[in-house]
């Protein structure tokens, strides 16, 4: 391109600490105020990162066409009086929304992926600890997303909410058996699914973490369509509906309080188990552990007067 091909810049911006009472919002092309988003800048208020508002001369102040998130933030904080800003001019409301449109425009917003990575740059110690999890794992998270392999995964918001709600054994179980699928990528509907079923009340007490990496093993994405099918009938969201199929195909266990009552009263029901964890034993019906004498039987049948624990010390 030659100098003759690129726009006229027009009028060079000045650059002036404005005090923050004379800088005012129009609400004609502004966006409603996020009260959440001004908080969390007011908690985190510090100049390294505030950057400069953009203002137009409006009578005896200033409207504010970029940055009014941080000046309300400046407000609101006792310390900060004064705001640093890019002044620019422009003849009506019409040419301040101009000036808005193409300021947004032009904005392109950080991804969660590359906030991630620049966390992990800054030594973030959650972002460390959430990449340590997921490649305990398996888990690869790539910096540059596109052609996936097996177990990448670019879902780091989810990721992070896990490491923090769960301490880090529990994590680990969440991560392996999602892991078991092999999924390119694994989203955060695979996640999401995963915890519900292995946290959740309805499902958990019935599902072993083994039996439901198996399951996704052997389903992998193939029940994606029946997923989204029950999400459809039953008004819930895709996750919900993978949870839902994934607990069908998955293998069921009785609840604690049901097999100890079967052990209890059918006894030789259980005959072939523990015949198969005790090799060279004979067992009979009447041998079979109660949850009071499950120490005889790993220790053998105590002496006279001896309870199991005592001659297992002994021995």
């Amino acid at each position: 391109m030659t100098e003759q091909d690129y726009p006229d810049p027009g009028d060079v911006p000045v650059l002036d600490w404005i005090e923050t009472g004379r800088i005012t919002v129009d609400p004609l092309y502004q966006r409603p105020l996020d009260e959440q988003r001004v908080m969390a800048i007011v908690k985190a208020f510090t100049w390294r990162s505030f950057g400069a508002v953009v203002v137009v001369p409006a009578g005896d102040g200033y409207h504010v066409t970029d940055g009014q998130h941080r000046l309300e933030a400046a407000k609101l904080h006792p310390k900060v009086t004064h705001v640093p800003a890019v002044i620019v001019q422009a003849e009506n409301i019409a040419a301040e929304a101009s000036v808005f449109v193409d300021i947004n425009r032009n904005r392109k917003n950080v991804s969660a992926l590359e906030l991630f990575f620049a966390e992990l740059a800054a030594e973030k110690p959650d972002a460390i600890a959430t990449l340590k999890a997921a490649a305990g794992a398996g888990i690869r998270i790539p910096k540059f997303p596109g052609n996936f392999k097996a177990n990448d995964t670019i879902a780091v918001g989810e990721l992070q909410k896990l490491n923090l709600g769960y301490v880090e054994t529990r994590v680990a179980e969440f991560l392996t058996t999602v892991a078991a699928g092999g999924f390119k990528p694994i989203t955060a509907n695979h996640l999401k699914a995963v915890e519900h079923l292995l946290t959740d009340r309805e499902f958990a007490p019935h599902i072993m973490a083994e039996d439901l990496a198996s399951t996704i093993r052997a389903v992998g994405t193939s029940m994606d369509k029946e997923a989204r099918r029950f999400a459809a009938t039953h008004g819930v969201t895709f996750w919900k509906g993978l949870a839902s199929v994934w607990f069908q195909k998955c293998k069921k266990r009785r609840p604690p309080n049901q097999t100890a009552s079967l052990r209890n009263s059918e006894p030789s029901a259980n005959l072939s188990k523990v015949a198969a964890v005790m090799p060279g034993r004979t067992i009979t019906p009447h041998a079979i552990p109660t949850q009071r004498n499950v120490t005889a039987l790993v220790a053998g049948d105590p002496a006279p007067g001896r309870s199991a624990l005592d001659q297992r010390r002994a021995s």
